[in-house]
């Protein structure tokens, strides 16, 4: 079984994604990935392509909230993967967690899932209530 990352970032249509965020400046990186994140769950005729570029910005997102990785080729290549760590916002985590809970795949997706509920994405759930 092939680690969820290397699945993902195999992809074509994902590595031309990740050659557009190689060329943006680190702020502009994370609005991308947001964008992606939210064009994933929030379009409602998202096609299979952006699909699988969510489904990568989801990755990245748990990335960046701590999830370990093992495309290291991959992240070599686009360090923002690394280097951008601490940068998901909850809004992103939050999606992020959606997105990767829908995935089908053999590949194992927990230690993803649990950066992202780990960064207290479920947070919303317990209520405002004081």
């Amino acid at each position: 079984m092939e680690p969820w990352d290397e699945e993902i970032f195999q992809e074509e249509v994902v590595v031309d994604f990740l050659d557009e965020l190689s060329d943006l400046e680190e702020d502009d990186i994370v609005q991308a990935v947001d964008d992606a994140l939210v064009t994933t769950v929030k379009d409602p005729h998202v096609t299979a392509d952006d699909l699988l570029v969510g489904q990568a910005a989801a990755t990245i997102t748990a990335i960046w909230s701590g999830a370990p990785y093992s495309a290291g080729d991959v992240v070599e290549e686009y360090p923002f993967i690394r280097s951008l760590t601490d940068q998901a916002t909850d809004a992103m985590q939050q999606l992020a967690f959606t997105i990767l809970e829908q995935v089908d795949t053999d590949s194992d997706l927990d230690s993803f899932l649990e950066a992202l509920t780990g960064a207290e994405v479920l947070s919303d759930s317990t209520g405002d209530d004081a």
